[in-house]
């Protein structure tokens, strides 16, 4: 606490103005003025490096007291750091508070009950501690009503312009202000784009969309140097996210109003009310493949997309993670996927996969990831694309709906406001309820169509020739591709089980299971069948089985010295029954789904080679 002279009390000024208007209006040096001029005149020592100032923050809010100046010196009073007998100067009472009379009243005794004097320069009335008579005390009752009347009162005019403001807003805009791609017409009736900055933001959604995060964005537009939007000397990440975020970028504007001081979303968002520069499918597909990276964590900062599968790929022996894993070059060298369990002596002995062969026959074979359509770039205006894009809209709509009915079940807890709380609180969830009933359509429609898609993509030699194309480490466009690729199998996937030796692992501790239980007798004959398995060539096949979030199932056996081969392939469908395709034909088996998933089908249906893709 600053010194004082031991001979003259203390003395604080208060200043609060509600905006910086008053401030260049000559608010503060009136008040400031005030208060040395009292001071001077009444033997006090004024403290002006202690200085009081609320500026812009409301007193008919009570947000002075709850995070302004006034509410540090109340509690350094309260606290004792205030000798009892100092002067707290203020032009008049309304700078205190303009709250109900009741609040008011309580911010008023506060300071009395503390030992400090109250000062009204207006009128150089002096409330001292102990001594405020019934006149005083109505006096000051009535300036806290008046002042709690006229600012309700204002409060309750610019509310209702503002509402007049908006129920016009889709014809003619509300304020100059508005998102750093648009500015306001000089007849002041629309809003105009800036072509050279929309055009980056539809580049950041592009992205988005493809699957590559913000930091890669925000680098890129670094490297290029895009030119930003402000005085800024580059991009920040944070900035990029919240372009992602702003659905002015689609023509909305969300109006709001303060209930008890929180913002909360007035009425439902305004469509067309700026310039729409981005589509909504292209808007909420960015929204999807950045909220999935968040939650995921999952993602490469680095110039290539080495491992498609990170994150997702499991060893099918133990669950632990299968790591991408570079041995150099050389005869001994490669990169492989490995299991990190048995890579770090945890137990598990399953062998490693190469990577650029495990990789080939996926793309080559699930055919869910529609590869051909991604690296031609085809397939924009597709039904199955149009569906993907409404699905990915609905679920971001759904998130933004539940994020308010949490925000608005907080407010309900400390809101007077109770049927304005109430009401919005029952539109959201009638709006939750009709969301969610579109999604399980369209989910529906989308599962319909993949099973109705092609086996095949091509030729042998166009899946070559599309894979040897992705697997070329350099260039942006290759990252795009190979991002838009692995950002498409987090959202189809849900688990992905490599299976490196096959069922051979399985069996073995099946079979170790079975010998510890205490009835070895009753089991020794399913023991002796399974170790017969082993002399199986079929059982040591390798395989990978996919679980999408569609909830179908696809399982994949390679053949041995050409990726882009296969033995044979197991799927399910979402009626339950199963089909198995070999290179020969299809065939469609009925029943519940047998587990493990190596031995879907009877082995005497199976086949020793397959022919190839063509």
């Amino acid at each position: 606490m600053p010194s004082a002279s031991p001979s003259r009390p203390r003395a604080y000024s208060y200043l609060r103005m509600s905006t910086d208007l008053q401030l260049r209006g000559d608010s503060r040096r009136r008040q400031l003025d005030a208060s040395k001029a009292y001071a001077q005149e009444n033997g006090l020592d004024l403290l002006e490096e202690f200085q009081l100032e609320d500026i812009g923050i409301s007193a008919f809010s009570g947000a002075n007291v709850t995070d302004g100046a006034l509410g540090k010196f109340l509690a350094a009073i309260e606290a004792g750091s205030v000798p009892a007998g100092s002067f707290l100067l203020v032009e008049s009472l309304d700078r205190i508070s303009r709250q109900s009379v009741q609040k008011s009243l309580t911010i008023f005794l506060r300071i009395l009950d503390a030992g400090i004097n109250l000062v009204t320069l207006s009128d150089k009335r002096v409330y001292e501690p102990g001594r405020v008579d019934v006149t005083e005390l109505i006096t000051s009752l009535v300036i806290m009503s008046r002042a709690h009347e006229e600012s309700r009162t204002k409060s309750q005019r610019v509310a209702a312009a503002w509402k007049n403001k908006r129920n016009s807003a889709a014809s003619q805009p509300l304020t100059a202000i508005c998102p750093a791609w648009l500015c306001l017409s000089s007849d002041r009736t629309r809003y105009e784009v800036i072509e050279d900055r929309a055009e980056t933001v539809r580049s950041i959604f592009k992205d988005a969309a493809g699957g590559i995060g913000i930091f890669s964005i925000t680098r890129r537009l670094n490297q290029h140097a895009v030119p930003t939007f402000g005085k800024s000397k580059g991009w920040q990440s944070s900035y990029v996210g919240k372009i992602l975020n702003n659905r002015a970028a689609i023509g909305e504007f969300q109006p709001h109003r303060k209930v008890e001081g929180e913002r909360i979303a007035d009425g439902d968002p305004i469509k067309g009310y700026f310039p729409a520069i981005v589509d909504e499918g292209l808007f909420y597909a960015a929204q999807q493949g950045f909220s999935e990276r968040k939650l995921s964590g999952r993602g490469r900062k680095g110039t290539f997309i080495t491992n498609l599968f990170s994150g997702l790929a499991k060893c099918a022996y133990c669950y632990s993670s299968m790591t991408f894993e570079n041995k150099g070059p050389g005869p001994k060298g490669g990169q492989y996927l490995v299991c990190d369990g048995a890579k770090r002596s945890l137990g598990c002995r399953g062998i490693r996969w190469r990577y650029d062969e495990f990789e080939a026959t996926f793309l080559a074979f699930v055919r869910e990831l529609d590869l051909e359509s991604i690296v031609a770039g085809r397939g924009e205006d597709s039904k199955r694309k149009t569906l993907e894009n409404r699905i990915a809209a609905l679920q971001s709509e759904i998130s933004s709906v539940d994020q308010l009915m949490e925000r608005t079940y907080q407010l309900l807890e400390k809101s007077g406001d109770l049927d304005f709380v109430s009401a919005k609180l029952k539109e959201l969830d009638a709006k939750r309820d009709r969301l969610n009933s579109e999604l399980q359509v369209k989910k529906d429609e989308l599962g319909q169509l993949s099973a109705q898609l092609s086996e095949f993509y091509g030729s042998k030699s166009q899946i070559h020739d599309l894979l040897a194309r992705l697997q070329k480490q350099e260039g942006d466009e290759i990252y795009k591709l190979r991002a838009q690729i692995s950002s498409k199998l987090k959202s189809l996937i849900e688990t992905l089980l490599v299976a490196p030796l096959g069922d051979i692992p399985l069996l073995e501790k099946t079979i170790e299971f079975l010998s510890n239980t205490a009835d070895a007798a009753a089991t020794s004959a399913v023991i002796a069948h399974l170790k017969a398995q082993f002399e199986n060539g079929l059982r040591s096949r390798r395989y990978f089985v996919i679980g999408f979030k569609s909830r179908t199932t696809r399982g994949v056996y390679p053949s041995a010295g050409d990726p882009l081969r296969f033995e044979e392939q197991i799927l399910d469908t979402p009626e339950g029954g199963l089909s198995r395709i070999i290179p020969e034909g299809e065939y469609t088996l009925f029943g519940p789904r047998p587990r493990p998933y190596s031995v879907l089908a009877p082995d005497s249906l199976l086949e020793s080679d397959g022919d190839d893709l063509s």
